[in-house]
């Protein structure tokens, strides 16, 4: 490669948050050197923001993908913070705090503290005991990988595996805690067991040292991870419409990039029979699409992608006049765990979350259906996925309604999911990227699937983008909270 080529071409592939964030972070650097630059963002589709884009209909503000991010992590903050949004934040109502599991026919509150543990029902007495446990079991001096199923039975018990981690994780993944890989979707669990010796062990641990310090920070606990939930006016969307409003100049859409192949020292795009030769390639596609696009670069590197599997995810908004509601709605949501055979994997109430979403004198819900364990949601009609919802509210929150208004939004193959193996397939496409100085796979198929992760991916893949040409980007590796 020429890396005294006065300009300097970089591709950006695919414009969901990921892709919008590297862009405006590579081209910031790229300002800062000083340097003659071409860079070019591809988006397949007519409109940039991938899921996290937010409809503005009758009052509400309907989330497609994400309704927002946890304000642990400093990159997001410095994101914001760069596009001129600080003043447009809005953090969730304290009642957010409060959220539930609904087994047992009965929604049940996620114990906050180990008082309220002792005396939830959530899990039987021996359940309980089981759990408590936790303490005494042997660590695994090892990092191999595992279920979270498997760790979560061995560490808290069967009972807390079933009735707290697989809603858990059907919230964030839409997963099978019986497939999906703990290491790669919960770091944080391996290394509190690998650093020392159980959860229950770094959680007191953690707690010393911060009295010690004196700090304050927050720790993620049972009810929740750490940070507050954050959006912006008008909802997430609004991030990505003002990222592609900043980097207009440079975003294509409507062009989808049919192949990334290798040239003469340079990356070669093509997009609708157009050939276009670039320094340096990012890939923000979900990796079954970026899978095709770099067969012609690598038959083993686009095979790897192909083993990371997704799952299909349908997203309800539903809303109804408030005195419909037989009770108040005063918390986050609730999860439902697979083995009480209810087919949604949880309920948002986002009207309480953020008020502002959702006209007065009604209340916004947002139910989430499909997953691992469900991959034929997508094929139900409209009405079909509405009787859904109707069926789920009466069971889990005790009243019977046609919705005053709903909206739906599916998302074909729309959460990757972190399977067994994971970390090593990720780690072959990143040691593929070594080999290409100037190639980077970013986005929520590879190293976590939170919004807060896509921009973290983003952020840090810009010194290595750009080394190569003798620009030193600034420091990003901030910690952050998962």
């Amino acid at each position: 490669m020429n890396r005294n080529r006065k300009k300097i071409r970089v591709a950006i592939i695919g414009g969901g948050v990921a892709g919008l964030s590297a862009a405006f972070r590579i081209r910031e650097e790229l300002r800062t050197a000083s340097v003659d630059y071409d860079l070019i963002l591809y988006e397949q589709k007519g409109k940039c923001g991938g899921a996290t884009q937010t409809l503005s209909d009758k009052g509400y503000a309907l989330e497609h993908g994400p309704n927002g991010w946890l304000s642990s992590e400093p990159l997001t903050g410095r994101l914001i913070e760069e596009l001129g949004l600080t003043s447009e934040l809005i953090t969730a109502n304290e009642a957010a705090g409060n959220r539930y599991i609904f087994t047992r026919n009965r929604l049940q509150p996620i114990p906050t503290t180990p008082l309220k543990f002792l005396v939830s029902g959530l899990l039987r007495p021996w359940e309980k005991i089981r759990v408590a446990g936790e303490y005494f079991v042997p660590p695994r001096k090892d990092d191999r990988d595992e279920t979270i199923y498997d760790f979560g039975c061995r560490r808290l018990g069967k009972g807390f595996a079933e009735t707290m981690l697989d809603p858990m994780v059907s919230g964030i993944f839409a997963g099978d805690i019986h497939q999906l890989s703990l290491p790669a979707t919960f770091p944080k669990m391996r290394s509190m067991e690998l650093e020392y010796g159980g959860l229950f062990k770094a959680m007191f641990a953690k707690k010393r040292e911060k009295k010690k310090n004196r700090t304050n920070s927050q720790e993620a606990g049972p009810s929740g991870p750490a940070g507050v939930l954050t959006t912006l006016q008008g909802g997430t969307g609004r991030l990505s419409e003002t990222l592609a409003a900043t980097m207009q100049d440079v975003i294509q859409k409507g062009k989808e990039v049919s192949s990334l192949s290798r040239e003469n020292d340079e990356f070669v795009v093509t997009c609708g029979g157009e050939r276009r030769s670039f320094d340096a390639v990012v890939m923000a596609v979900p990796a079954h699409r970026a899978s095709k696009i770099v067969e012609p670069l690598n038959l083993q590197l686009s095979q790897t992608l192909q083993e990371i599997s997704f799952a299909n995810v349908a997203v309800v908004c539903h809303a109804y006049e408030s005195q419909t509601i037989p009770q108040k709605l005063n918390g986050f949501g609730h999860l439902i765990p697979r083995r009480d055979g209810i087919r949604a994997l949880g309920c948002l109430w986002t009207s309480c979350i953020f008020p502002n979403q959702a006209p007065n004198g009604t209340v916004l819900l947002r139910t989430i259906f499909g997953g691992a364990h469900d991959p034929e949601i997508l094929d139900l009609s409209d009405s079909d996925m509405i009787d859904l919802v109707v069926e789920s509210t009466a069971t889990t929150l005790g009243f019977k309604a046609v919705p005053l208004e709903s909206w739906i939004f599916r998302h074909p193959r729309g959460i990757a999911q972190y399977t067994l193996g994971h970390r090593e397939r990720v780690k072959k496409v990143e040691q593929f990227c070594e080999q290409l100085p100037g190639l980077a796979f970013v986005g929520a198929s590879y190293r976590g699937v939170a919004l807060n992760r896509c921009i973290r991916d983003a952020y840090t893949i810009a010194p290595r983008i750009l080394q190569p040409f003798g620009i030193h980007a600034d420091s990003l590796n901030e910690p952050v909270s998962n």
